[in-house]
């Protein structure tokens, strides 16, 4: 039987969110991995919207949406749901974070990444095709003004996305601030692994480096803020949940198309 196939463009934490889901439920999967922009293509080769992640699944359904792809993991997969029945709070929190922490976080790394040239580079020669990854190389000026437009990564939406992250990180460090394991309690959700994923961009997991610059291409401002946040409540739990419950960086996606 085919595989269920995720597209992804490798490095967005939206796809991690979906990776990560997977893993945890061991779906055997493949990886289809892709540059901005060069993504819409087989997204929609597949029949999905031009954002990513998208799953195909071995009946050929096609999931778009991060969230539902965690909830075929609930329905298909072999581990503890992450969405418990009859849980609100999970729900709320998980779609608040999708919402507003993941474009916030987001549209912050790539403010302070977009304008170093050494450390876009590096993020786009990891992952995609090859002829995506030197292609990607000679277009990065075009690619990277086409982002800022798209995304409104400019000094002002940066100064916004900082105002809801820290509002975001505040909210969270109030709330396991009674000393709770995870967010809505004992049980890791989906709540969890949202906050966690999403957060990854402004607190740089480890686990996640893989998907980031080398740590000494880092530009010396963006290395600041993520330094701060690595320091708070919040930041500290989305550092241990990718310690206790996160995963390592899968091996090379599979160079096939869904």
């Amino acid at each position: 039987m085919r595989k269920p196939c995720l597209i992804t463009i490798a490095f967005s934490h939206y796809c991690e969110k979906a990776r990560w889901a997977l893993d945890r439920a061991e779906v055997d999967y493949v990886e289809d991995a892709h540059l901005p922009l060069f993504s819409y293509l087989p997204l929609m080769r597949a029949g999905a919207k031009r954002t990513a992640p998208a799953l195909v699944t071995a009946d050929r359904a096609v999931l778009v949406d991060s969230t539902d792809i965690l909830r075929w993991c609930d329905e298909h997969g072999r581990a503890e749901p992450l969405f418990p029945a009859g849980d609100g709070d999970v729900d709320a929190l998980e779609d608040d974070f999708d919402r507003h922490l993941g474009p916030a976080t987001r549209r912050l790394g790539y403010y302070y990444l977009l304008d170093d040239k050494r450390a876009t580079l590096d993020v786009m020669g990891k992952h995609g095709p090859r002829w995506e990854r030197v292609l990607g190389k000679a277009a990065r000026p075009l690619a990277a003004a086409m982002l800022r437009r798209r995304l409104k990564i400019d000094q002002a939406g940066a100064e916004r996305s900082r105002a809801v992250i820290d509002r975001t990180f505040g909210e969270i460090g109030e709330r396991v601030k009674d000393g709770r394991k995870y967010l809505c309690g004992e049980r890791f959700t989906a709540a969890d692994l949202t906050f966690a994923s999403l957060a990854a961009p402004v607190v740089l997991p480890e686990q996640y480096a893989d998907y980031l610059p080398s740590e000494d291409l880092w530009p010396p401002a963006f290395a600041k803020v993520a330094d701060g946040y690595r320091k708070t409540a919040a930041g500290k739990l989305a550092l241990r949940l990718y310690e206790e419950r996160g995963r390592g960086p899968r091996a090379e996606p599979e160079a096939r198309a869904c």
